[in-house]
């Protein structure tokens, strides 16, 4: 059954891709796109109120459902989260992609445990199983990391627990949708690092930097719920999308940076791959964008913008702890992820998986004092607690 989600999963992933490619090649070829964010926004606003229902509780909902299954997973999350997420990305707004393929993954599993499979007796618990399964597929698939997919459908349900009954299932998915997924053409983009001998001198520097991320990590995600939770609770529907795209069209207006808009690429390709200096505030414009698309409703993930926050932290701070821009962004581009979702174990295992083993000395305490200093806040939400942090509350939550 965890190979038949990851086949499911890994073929949603990789049309995703395809597509996710196709609109942004097109707003990039045509700037007045992002003119219609507003109105693109509108109609995704629209297609959840008039079909969405239980959708609407995205990712938070399937992260509910593994803990307490009620089967509320709708089968229509999948193309509903898609048709969000390519008109967000259409228009220019400033999202990611983690969340899209998670949710159909889940989506999906939970459609395949609709199926009348009484000779295999799908219980509650096997059905939270699928759900996990779900979420390792789309996550592995997406990113081309099948480890760390299947660690991260199991330890992101909730702070401090991993959910080892789903080892096997979660593997499975993972590494059978990310197979297939690249099968059907899927490319995945590794940036060049090179990583540094693990001395004392570098230890404490990591130490160091431990705590401007987990103080952005814990920022973003506390400005992004709070901006939902306002903008859900004192506008109109209808009136966010609008409010929102023009927000960001203004703010692009200002700053006239393309790498602000959609994932970011471009200015991870100018750190690791074009060695520019960027500047010392992008991270903060990048996660400003983010914030806003999110916070606004527009539809997408967060993960592939904390990435690029990540890095850019980490090649802006770089001369001060006097190391490679590239080494530092590598770091921080996995590191500031792990803080803000509360999964050091994936987050570290993604990053060996993309710069390579070199860099687990660096990766995993880095990873690890990010997630203990920011605190109980995420971007999955703070309330899933299984085994508190100590301190009881964190650096930035």
């Amino acid at each position: 059954m965890g190979s038949i989600v990851g086949l499911l999963a890994g073929a949603a992933s990789a049309g995703f891709l395809w597509a996710l490619g196709c609109a942004i090649l097109l707003r990039e070829r045509h700037l007045w796109l992002l003119a219609l964010l507003p109105f693109f926004g509108l109609l995704s606003a629209w297609l959840y109120r008039r079909f969405g229902k239980e959708a609407e509780g995205g990712g938070a909902l399937v992260l509910d459902e593994v803990l307490e299954f009620k089967g509320r997973v709708p089968t229509r999350m999948a193309p509903l989260v898609l048709a969000g997420t390519l008109l967000t990305h259409l228009g220019g707004g400033s999202a990611g992609r983690e969340g899209t393929a998670v949710q159909m993954g889940a989506s999906l599993a939970r459609t395949l445990g609709k199926l009348p499979w009484r000779w295999l007796r799908l219980s509650q618990s096997r059905q939270r199983l699928l759900l996990m399964a779900g979420v390792s597929a789309g996550f592995g698939s997406l990113f081309g990391t099948p480890v760390a997919g299947a660690l991260f459908g199991m330890e992101v349900i909730a702070i401090g627990k991993m959910h080892y009954e789903g080892a096997v299932i979660c593997t499975a998915a993972s590494f059978v949708g990310d197979l297939f997924c690249r099968l059907l053409g899927a490319h995945h983009v590794h940036y060049p690092a090179l990583a540094l001998p693990w001395c004392a001198s570098l230890a404490w520097k990591l130490a160091l930097f431990a705590l401007p991320v987990a103080f952005v990590g814990g920022a973003f995600s506390n400005a992004a719920h709070w901006l939902a939770r306002f903008t859900k609770g004192h506008l109109p529907w209808w009136s966010r999308p609008l409010l929102g795209g023009a927000a960001l069209i203004m703010l692009f207006a200002v700053f006239r940076n393309d790498g602000l808009l959609n994932l970011g690429l471009p200015l991870l390709d100018s750190i690791f791959i074009q060695g520019a200096k960027s500047h010392p505030w992008d991270f903060a414009l990048k996660l400003l964008f983010t914030v806003v698309t999110l916070g606004f409703g527009f539809k997408g993930g967060e993960v592939t913008p904390l990435f690029v926050i990540g890095a850019l932290l980490g090649a802006a701070l770089a001369p001060a702890f006097h190391l490679p821009p590239a080494f530092l962004a590598a770091i921080g581009f996995i590191a500031v992820f792990a803080a803000a979702s509360n999964t050091p174990i994936a987050s570290a295992v993604m990053g060996v998986e993309l710069f390579g083993a070199a860099f687990a000395p660096a990766l995993f305490p880095v990873c690890f004092l990010a997630y203990v200093l920011v605190g109980h806040r995420g971007i999955y939400g703070g309330h899933r607690v299984h085994t508190p942090k100590h301190p009881a509350k964190g650096f930035a939550g």
